[in-house]
């Protein structure tokens, strides 16, 4: 709870008290949280024949605005008394934290030499509002084949707040119209290749195609921005040109169309793709 109090000065001395607490309230999507607040009077003992008389409060809280009245019953002249109440809801940071906010009020009361305010800033404690995390990095590829290929990556830099719920990685077919998706590795744990279609609802690659492979991590508050890298599984052959050796894809022409091809070789009885 944050205190804020002032002296009102006059023909009598009395205080206006601000009490402001965190209620445990707080809205994710709105990126904010409740505080509560009271205004009270005190040290009231000096108030004598104002009694029964209409008096003005106001408070700002956060910059948001409060107005009311209230009288002082005769009975009740010496006592102190909480004047005005509300909620307020003060928005956090872009990183889910909550700054220090102004708070005053002011009290006026029937009598041309009274009419002061109290002031003070308010550093109530709030929980940070989680946000998604930031995004992997040093995405890197590994164990590529003709057929596989394995792209690994560490987690973010920041979860900001937030509770991991893993990664997903998202592979694309880059051919030049459309790219298709192939696959959408929910399991992803910092690593993510198809193995050749062994992997349940994984493809089996093409030889020499290109793939942008994209992983951003979940949390209960939302997915990461991606990040993204691109690769080419190895061809079934290979090609020196210019002085450098570069991937070679076979084609055979069926019914008038150029379609790729993927050479095999028999090993223990069995065929298996080679480059």
């Amino acid at each position: 709870m944050a205190v804020s109090e002032g002296q009102l000065n006059g023909a009598r001395d009395y205080r206006a008290r601000i009490d402001i607490w965190y209620s445990g309230v707080q809205d994710w999507g709105g990126n904010r949280s409740r505080f509560d607040w009271r205004v009270e009077l005190i040290d009231a003992a000096s108030w004598g024949s104002w009694t029964n008389a209409t008096c003005e409060v106001w408070a700002s809280i956060g910059g948001v605005g409060y107005y009311g009245t209230f009288t002082i019953p005769s009975n009740t002249a010496g006592q102190n008394r909480v004047v005005l109440t509300g909620s307020t809801w003060i928005g956090h940071d872009a990183q889910g934290y909550r700054p220090g906010f102004a708070s005053d009020a002011y009290i006026k009361v029937p009598h041309s030499n009274i009419g002061e305010g109290g002031s003070g800033q308010a550093w109530v404690d709030a929980p940070r509002i989680p946000k998604p995390p930031t995004a992997p990095r040093n995405l890197r590829v590994e164990n590529k084949t003709p057929i596989s290929a394995g792209v690994r990556y560490d987690g973010p830099a920041d979860w900001r707040g937030s509770t991991s719920q893993g990664y997903t990685a998202e592979w694309y077919e880059i051919n030049g119209s459309n790219n298709p998706l192939v696959w959408r590795d929910q399991n992803s744990r910092g690593y993510t290749d198809p193995q050749g279609g062994a992997v349940a609802g994984a493809p089996q690659l093409k030889p020499g195609t290109t793939y942008h492979v994209y992983v951003y991590a979940r949390s209960n508050v939302g997915n990461s921005p991606a990040t993204s890298i691109a690769l080419t599984t190895d061809a079934g052959g290979r090609v020196r040109v210019n002085g450098q050796w570069r991937n070679a894809t076979p084609w055979i022409k069926v019914n008038g169309a150029w379609r790729r091809v993927r050479p095999y070789v028999k090993q223990a009885g069995t065929f298996r793709t080679v480059r």
